[in-house]
């Protein structure tokens, strides 16, 4: 009981991890603007303030938490009420009150942000569960490295452009306030855009760095000749990139002749400082670059481990017990010897199994119904193969068409009941209760051992469960498999998808 609180607490956690990161890195965002924005800059200031931050976006955390837990127009519904709604009573609410507004740090910044943040999450999810169709190929090149730095570049390159146009004279004016005016930045749009292509080709330059140390540096020398090759290459390319791209720099009309915008403030493409910079982009980009390198060569050979076990997957999902098989053939020729009226029904549950084992079985989801009308089929031949001495309770959710999960899951816990309950004593119960409880799927399967049993070991149908769990559930999914008294408990629970 304990172990499974514990792995239910630890998964809970983590959903709740995953599912907030993205907005929490949207608030510290927010919070390190106007922390910037401020004379006082200390690290109470900033605490106050993603604190206060916090609080006036915990609706939107909520929501946002309820609406990737929720699934078809509750989706719509609760996201639009926590990043529609409520930002445009606050907004509303700041205006109309003064008090509230001297008080109140939410901006139309901060809920841009968290918009930005709360859509990529749901996109990620999209493309993590759906199939590699080409769509999904090409929408995924969007969210990769070189996708996401060329993004930042933008958005950089139009926050700070916006942050010049709101300010009189901002070059001359060092230090200026991080703040973006709506309202100015509109009246002076022709500045906007001047600034908007000037910051671009700076950020296009720290952006140039990165590529060359991606496939050049890293791809080229460190992968082939090793590190000392590479600390070799990269000190090349900073002695002789830093002047070059300084160069580009001073050549912005927005350098001015007592301030500039490299590093080193001045005309001097030789300072340190400017040297130290380029050297400080490379190392920063390295461990990400290596980082990601790293994720998708994992992710490539997880693919290649998935195709090599996927034939593996479907014989053991296309498998059918023999010895179960062959016991209800011979029940079904006694039928037919007596002229029994079962012998049709008996028929067709075995037909309808192999049939589900055959088609279905090769199926990557099939319905929680289908799922558990298998079972039904299988407890009924079971019934006649065991007839009075095994006594099984079940219980199923009414509502299971909406649901998805992978198929010939289930069954071999049940299997496992009857083989070592019902067909190893001369009287046996087996329980059976499924259930669904949000989006998950919680299954308990109980069965009496018989009183002279030896200690009973998982066989090889739960030992292929764990691995199928692993390869498709991985994360989502927990499995106690244990001996307790004089009963065999099975209790699993994992994610369902939505039909």
């Amino acid at each position: 009981m304990y172990k499974r609180l514990a792995q239910g607490l630890k998964q809970g956690l983590s959903v709740i991890g995953e599912n907030q990161l993205a907005l929490l890195a949207a608030l510290l965002m927010e919070t390190s603007i106007q922390h910037f924005s401020r004379h006082g800059q200390n690290a109470i200031d900033f605490i106050l303030i993603f604190l206060q931050l916090l609080v006036e976006s915990l609706p939107l955390l909520f929501s946002h938490y309820c609406a990737h837990q929720g699934r078809g127009k509750q989706i719509i519904v609760v996201w639009c009420l926590g990043f529609v709604l409520y930002p445009l009573m606050i907004l509303s609410l700041s205006e109309d009150y003064l008090p509230y507004a001297k008080w109140t740090l939410f901006s139309i910044q901060l809920w841009v942000f968290m918009m930005v943040a709360s859509v990529g999450y749901g996109l990620s999810r999209v493309l993590a569960s759906r199939h590699p169709t080409k769509s999904m190929q090409v929408i995924s090149r969007l969210f990769s490295l070189n996708s996401v730095s060329v993004l930042l570049v933008i958005s950089w390159a139009v926050l700070w452009a916006g942050i010049f146009a709101s300010t009189n004279d901002p070059v001359s004016n060092q230090p200026i306030k991080a703040v973006i005016n709506s309202d100015t930045v509109i009246l002076n749009f022709n500045a906007f855009l001047d600034y908007l292509w000037q910051f671009a080709v700076m950020g296009g330059l720290v952006l140039l760095l990165y590529l060359i140390n991606r496939y050049l540096l890293i791809r080229r020398i460190l992968a082939v000749r090793g590190v000392f090759a590479y600390a070799a290459g990269c000190l090349v390319g900073i002695i002789v990139l830093t002047p070059i791209l300084s160069y580009v720099v001073l050549c912005l009309p927005m350098n001015i002749a007592d301030w500039t915008f490299l590093p080193s403030e001045d005309y001097n493409i030789f300072a340190p400082i400017n040297f130290r910079f380029c050297f400080l982009v490379i190392a920063i980009s390295t461990p990400i670059i290596l980082a990601f390198e790293r994720q998708q060569n994992d992710k490539a050979l997880a693919e290649i481990a998935q195709r090599q076990s996927q034939t593996e997957l479907q014989l053991l999902q296309q498998q059918v017990n023999p010895h179960f098989l062959f016991n209800t053939l011979n029940n079904l020729y006694a039928l037919t010897l007596q002229g029994s009226k079962s012998a049709p029904i008996l028929v067709m549950q075995l037909a309808n199994l192999l049939r589900y084992t055959v088609y279905e079985g090769q199926q990557p989801w099939v319905t929680l119904a289908q799922e558990i009308a298998y079972l039904q089929d299988f407890l009924a031949l079971q019934a006649i193969r065991s007839g009075d001495k095994c006594q099984v309770t079940v219980a199923f959710p009414q509502h299971n068409t909406d649901w998805q999960l992978a198929p010939l899951l289930l069954i071999i816990l049940v299997e496992n009941a009857f083989k070592h309950g019902a067909e190893r004593a001369e009287a046996a119960n087996i329980e059976v209760d499924i259930q669904v409880q949000g989006k998950r799927l919680l299954m308990r399967c109980i069965n009496s051992l018989p009183e002279h049993s030896t200690q009973h070991k998982p066989g090889i149908g739960l030992h292929n469960l764990k691995r199928r769990l692993e390869l498709l559930y991985k994360g989502q999914y927990w499995l106690i498999a244990e001996k307790r008294g004089s009963q065999w408990h099975a209790e699993l629970s994992l994610e369902l998808r939505a039909c």
